[in-house]
């Protein structure tokens, strides 16, 4: 005899099924409040296998194209948009029942929330509960004294001066890239493939960064690169100094190699800059270094950091000042709002410092620089 499902039962599982959108971003949300207590677990789990299992054949492909694909989807994604719109409305008027019209369109942008939420932590948000570089790279992150920054701003200082008598000046006595941009944006990786032999977690299957042609406007915002991890794709603003890109262009790699933390991604960038074999990237991350590490020993003693002055070469002093005449040319209300965006953002991934979390990198250069010196070339 065969048992029937209670007449009541069968509107409760349509109903039911009526909400199956929902599942995938429930899942993201449960590892939104649950990784963050589990960083081991999400170290070996998420960050060094789902999430280079899910990201490889992403980037693999995305990474052939030269250009911004995020860049060139902005544009797509907003005629998909119109498109849709206008399809619904179409829909709307010719329906005999707009009321269940409606319903079936908004369970389908359901869909496609419910699954970004859940492919963003999966491709990004869960890293920034992975264990802490410090651990990772054994790093003694107890507080340092102000002579050591010193020591380490000095010599930071003078390999920057030292990098920049390889390179090229334009007109202005300011450095130029050394290779077109696109073949600099291709070195990106270099560094990373010479840190991976000892430290394995740098593995990464992105080894270039993608040129932003719309920079000039992107730099209302501040930002002078992103990362998109629904294509695995970093991005970097191309109007920026010449002296900035190597770097950014190697921060913007580093999350595509499972790092989320703004702190650890500015440190790695440093890092992989120091190894480069391209001394393009090696003086950007030296200068990036000791502006990180000069502004934190001026707020600590302004004397100090006068003494650390001299080792830097006028050419040095010209490219920092650049940087700074560059960036407040665009100051404005665009950026005040892009920084407040950005900081609710870091903080909402559990970041308490929000932005401030970029000049932590200060502490893991001082805890490198303790433990191993800087690389020499």
């Amino acid at each position: 005899m065969k048992t029937k499902i209670c007449a009541p039962i069968k509107p409760a599982l349509r109903i039911l099924r009526r909400f199956f959108f929902l599942i995938p971003a429930l899942a993201a949300i449960i590892l939104y409040k649950v990784l963050p207590h589990l960083p081991q677990f999400t170290e070996t789990v998420f960050s060094r296998l789902l999430f280079r299992i899910i990201s490889f054949p992403i980037a693999f492909i995305t990474s052939l194209i030269p250009l911004s694909i995020t860049e060139l989807s902005l544009f797509v994604f907003a005629i998909i948009i119109i498109v849709m719109l206008v399809f619904f409305i179409i829909r709307m008027t010719r329906s005999k029942n707009r009321l269940i019209t409606a319903g079936r369109a908004a369970r389908a942008a359901g869909w496609v929330i419910s699954f970004t939420l859940l492919f963003y932590m999966l491709l990004h948000g869960v890293n920034y509960y992975r264990l802490p570089v410090s651990a990772l790279m054994q790093l003694d992150m107890s507080p340092k004294s102000a002579q050591l920054l010193q020591t380490l701003c000095i010599d930071l200082a003078k390999s920057a001066s030292s990098e920049r008598e390889k390179l090229k000046e334009d007109e202005n006595g300011n450095i130029m890239l050394s290779n077109s941009l696109l073949k600099t944006l291709s070195q990106a990786g270099d560094g990373y493939r010479i840190l991976d032999n000892t430290y394995p977690f740098f593995w990464g299957a992105v080894n270039r960064a993608k040129p932003v042609q719309l920079s000039h406007k992107w730099s209302y915002t501040g930002i002078s690169g992103m990362y998109f991890p629904f294509f695995v794709e970093a991005n970097v603003n191309i109007d920026q100094p010449d002296s900035a890109i190597p770097a950014t262009s190697a921060h913007e790699l580093a999350h595509t190699r499972g790092f989320a933390r703004e702190d650890e991604c500015n440190f790695f960038a440093c890092l992989s800059c120091f190894v480069n074999p391209s001394p393009d990237y090696r003086y950007s991350g030296y200068v990036i270094a000791y502006i990180n590490c000069s502004n934190a020993l001026y707020s600590y003693n302004s004397d100090m950091w006068a003494e650390t002055l001299p080792y830097c070469s006028d050419g040095v002093i010209r490219d920092i000042e650049e940087r700074t005449e560059y960036w407040d040319s665009f100051r404005g209300e665009v950026q005040e709002i892009s920084n407040r965006v950005n900081d609710s953002f870091i903080q909402s991934q559990g970041v308490d410092d929000g932005v401030l979390s970029y000049n932590r990198v200060v502490g893991l250069l001082l805890a490198y620089y303790e433990k191993e010196g800087l690389p020499i070339n």
